[in-house]
Order: structure tokens, then C-alpha cells, then sequence
């Protein structure tokens, strides 16, 4: 087996808007076994259109002779970093044109390698599940501002935090703390590729958990926040340079589904500037990255590169949620019905009204603004031919690598995702990557599409596409293992 890593600026393809507190990257890793060879790229990038993610991996596929089913185009989603129209048309082509160059001269500079591997099982130590069923309300998100008690069990008392539009239940259970103690993807991994010197190529960490502490300031009390907007390559940008740092080589980082899981992060006063958010990333990076460096140093294991080596990709078709108008000449109608919602909400807050039925207004307020974000328009968003129907294809990734089996999942997915990919296949040490192949949104499930919250609002599929994804895609993954 032969592997390279490359690091690659990504400034000069798309106009910068904010000054920079770091570089933003792209992180490659290419390997060639036999006639079989895969490229995986990780860009510190928020949100990229599925139309153009796919032309990246098209033109590099072209350009450098990789296979686009062995092509993965991955995002970590960091929030202070460029998203949808930044890094889209022009600036997409010199990213293709920058990528190509860099892919081709690490297909030129590809070596024999060593595969050491370690898996890590983090507990409840570094990430929670910001989702929760508040009894007598119904299902709500934090993004930030949670406290934890003296084990680390993360709580709140505070509606403000809850996306709620101010309102401010009137409800027993808010006299005392609600803790957030659903799942969590526990597992981490730490893979490292060294040369037949036994020198450090590069190292390829995992872990879920959104990156959306660069951006701290956000919510603060700092009223000048909008002037601290830095691109950050937040707390897996510092995490993968420590690792580099540490032992040599270049250090990569790909993030495991995460729309519901964030980092125990610390939003107490005093975190409303740039500064302070970027000494969060960093704190996070060191705290995260120590465990599994511990974990790699005493357990890491020689893994056979004998193993199965594959690649392939696989379409799926999923449904589309029926509000979703079925052509952009209808999307207006979504804020009249946002603007009668607001004067639902409005009064029904003013009625007292139970407050579950407040808050189903609320979903429906926040998902009536929502979509025409989600659908982005005919020139990058869905094509007029995905709203008469109602159906998308995505594309799920899969590679089996020295026994393990990899499987790059689109959008924003729960940890639902992570726990069925892992119990589906059991016997294979599965690794699920979300955010494969541009930005889809959130991933919701039956479950959250009832609950209602951020999830439920800030998704395009219908309520029974993860089930029918789960059916169209497990054959096809069990024919991929034989």
C-alpha cells in the first residue's frame, strides 16, 4: 500500500469577507493498493452546494485519473469559514484548479506505508447531545450557553438558550435543572501512516462533534460582536496541527455525524470576542487530542494492509418533505405563511395558551423562514426537476481500509446515523463520516420531525426518508462487504 497527505491554503479561491485568524485548509489523503486508489479530502469549509461538491469531484476525478466513485469530498462544517456562494462558481473552479495540482503531485510523491490504528472510547467526557423532550413543551436545541455539574452532566434552566423566539414557558419542570444526556457517538479514532523509515506521513483523527466554537461570540453579551468574525479553522483545525506537531507528518481530521452532538464548551461571560473563542478552539484541541494521543500511544495496533482495499459510491433517492413548494415561482408563499405564523405565535403567547401548542407554532414559524434557505435557488440549490418531484439523489461513500469500513453520509446526520451504521454492520469496525458530497442540511429523523426543534426546521426530507434511506442503503452496503 502507498499513501501521501497534503495541507493545502485555500486562500485565493474564494474573496474573503472577514480578516484571517487562521488559514483555511484543505486536507488530503490519497492511497494506491494495486489498480484500486482513493482520494479523501476534508475542507474547513461550512457549506458547500451539492451541485458543486459534485463538480469538484468530477474535474478532479478528470483531471488526475482517480476514480469519482473513489473520490470523497468531505466538510468539517466549521462554522467561521466560507459557505455556499463564497465557495461556489468561480471561486469553485480555482479550488478545482488548486486541488488538481495538489492531488497530482501527491499521486507522484506516494510512498510505501505502515498503518498503525487505535480506537478510543471518549464517554460523555468531551461532547453531549444537544436535543432534549422537555415534558409539557416538546422537543428543543441548544447551541451553547449549557452548564454542567460537578460529573460533567450538561443542564439548563434557561428558555433563552432553547430557540424558542423569547418565549418563556410558564412550566414546573423549568424550577429545576434539565439535563441533555441523550446518545453520544462515544467512539474516536486515531490512524497513523508512516513510510518503511519509520517516519511520520500523517495522521487521520475522528470524532463527532460540531465545530462551532470559533464562533463563540455569537451569542455573547458583547454588543460589538459582529466585528469579531474571524476565519477559524476551530477546534479540529488545531486539534490535526497538534497532531502533525507531535508526531510529524500532516495531521487531518474527519468529523463523524454530528447535527446534535456539540462540544463541551465553556460559554460563560467573558467569551464575546474572537480572542477568547479561538483560546476555546485551542483548549478543546489540546483536551480532545490528549485523550486520544493516550489512548493511541499505549493501544495502537499494526494494522494488515492485505485487508480488503475498496471503493465505491452508491445513490440513494430520498423524498422531499411536502412543504417544500414544488417550484421557485412558489417560494414567496412560504413568508406569507411565515408572517401569519408570526401573528399565531404572537397571540398565542399573549392568550397563555398550553404551551406545547405555543410551541409547535414555534417549529412552524422557524421552519416557514427556513425554507427558501434550505432550497437556495435554481442557479446552486435544487433544480426545478427535484421540486416537481419531490426527490433528491445523494450519494453515500464507502471504503474498506485494513478492516475497517468507512461510509461518508450526506448532510447533517444525527447520532441515529452513527448507532444503526454500527449495529447494522456488526463484525465491521464502521467509521461513519457525515457531510459528504455539499451541504444538505439537517438529516431529521421520524423521531425529531415529531419532537420538533432545530432539526425539525432546518430540514428538506420527508418524515419517512431516513427509514426508506436505511432500506435502499443496507443491501447495497452488505453486496459492498462480500
Amino acid at each position: 500500500m502507498k499513501c501521501s497527505f497534503a495541507k493545502m491554503s485555500t486562500k485565493g479561491t474564494f474573496e474573503a469577507v472577514w480578516p484571517y485568524g487562521t488559514d483555511i485548509y484543505g486536507r488530503f489523503l490519497y492511497l494506491e493498493q494495486g489498480s484500486e486508489r482513493v482520494l479523501i479530502a476534508a475542507f474547513d469549509f461550512n457549506a458547500t452546494f451539492p451541485r458543486e461538491a459534485d463538480r469538484w469531484r468530477r474535474e478532479v476525478a478528470a483531471r488526475t485519473g482517480i476514480p469519482e466513485k473513489s473520490i470523497w469530498y468531505h466538510e468539517i462544517q466549521i462554522h467561521a469559514a466560507p459557505c455556499h456562494e463564497q465557495i461556489a462558481g468561480e471561486a469553485m473552479d480555482r479550488l478545482i484548479d488548486k486541488s488538481v495540482e495538489t492531488v497530482l503531485d501527491m499521486i507522484s510523491r506516494a510512498e510505501e506505508c505502515e498503518v498503525f490504528a487505535a480506537e478510543c472510547d471518549m464517554g460523555t467526557e468531551y461532547s453531549f447531545n444537544r436535543e432534549q423532550y422537555i415534558e409539557g413543551l416538546g422537543g428543543v436545541t441548544v447551541w451553547r450557553g449549557m452548564k454542567f455539574d460537578e460529573t460533567g452532566r450538561p443542564y439548563t434552566q434557561d428558555p433563552d438558550i432553547m430557540l424558542l423566539r423569547g418565549y418563556k414557558p410558564n412550566l414546573p419542570i423549568f424550577d429545576k435543572p434539565i439535563y441533555f444526556d441523550n446518545n453520544v457517538d462515544q467512539m474516536a479514532y486515531m490512524f497513523m501512516f508512516k513510510n518503511m523509515k519509520g517516519e511520520t506521513i500523517g495522521t487521520v483523527s475522528r470524532f463527532a462533534a460540531h465545530p462551532d466554537v470559533g464562533v463563540l461570540f455569537e451569542h455573547s453579551e458583547n454588543p460589538e460582536r459582529s466585528k469579531e468574525y474571524h476565519y477559524d479553522y476551530d477546534w479540529t483545525g488545531y486539534l490535526a496541527d497538534d497532531m502533525a506537531e507531535i508526531y510529524g507528518g500532516i495531521g487531518m481530521y474527519i468529523n463523524g455525524p454530528c447535527a446534535d452532538l456539540a462540544t463541551k464548551k465553556d460559554c460563560s461571560p467573558g467569551h464575546g470576542t474572537y480572542e477568547a473563542s479561538a483560546n476555546e478552539c485551542k483548549r478543546l484541541a489540546k483536551s480532545i487530542g490528549s485523550r486520544i494521543r493516550e489512548v493511541f500511544d499505549k493501544k495502537a495496533t499494526k494494522l494488515n494492509p492485505d485487508e480488503v482495499f475498496k471503493t465505491e459510491t452508491f445513490e440513494i433517492v430520498m423524498p422531499m418533505k411536502e412543504d417544500i413548494p414544488d417550484n421557485y415561482a412558489d417560494m414567496p408563499k412560504c413568508w406569507d405563511r411565515f408572517n401569519e405564523l408570526q401573528k399565531e405565535f404572537e397571540a398565542a403567547v399573549a392568550e397563555n395558551r398550553n404551551p406545547y401548542e405555543v410551541k409547535r407554532i414555534i417549529d412552524d414559524l422557524w421552519r416557514a423562514g427556513h425554507i427558501n434557505h434550505m432550497c437556495r435557488g435554481a442557479k446552486y440549490g435544487f433544480t426545478d426537476e427535484e421540486l416537481k418531484t419531490h426527490k433528491v439523489t445523494v450519494y453515500v461513500s464507502a471504503l474498506r481500509f485494513c478492516g475497517y469500513l468507512f461510509v461518508g453520509v450526506p448532510g447533517e446526520s444525527l447520532v441515529d446515523m452513527t448507532l444503526w451504521l454500527r449495529s447494522r454492520f456488526t463484525g465491521t469496525k464502521t467509521i461513519p463520516v457525515d457531510q459528504c458530497g455539499g451541504y444538505y442540511n439537517y438529516v431529521a429523523t421520524p423521531r425529531s420531525m415529531v419532537l420538533g426543534g432545530y432539526t425539525y426546521w432546518s430540514s428538506w426530507i420527508a418524515q419517512d426518508a431516513i427509514p426508506k434511506f436505511k432500506r435502499d442503503l443496507a443491501p447495497k452496503l452488505d453486496e459492498f462487504m462480500k
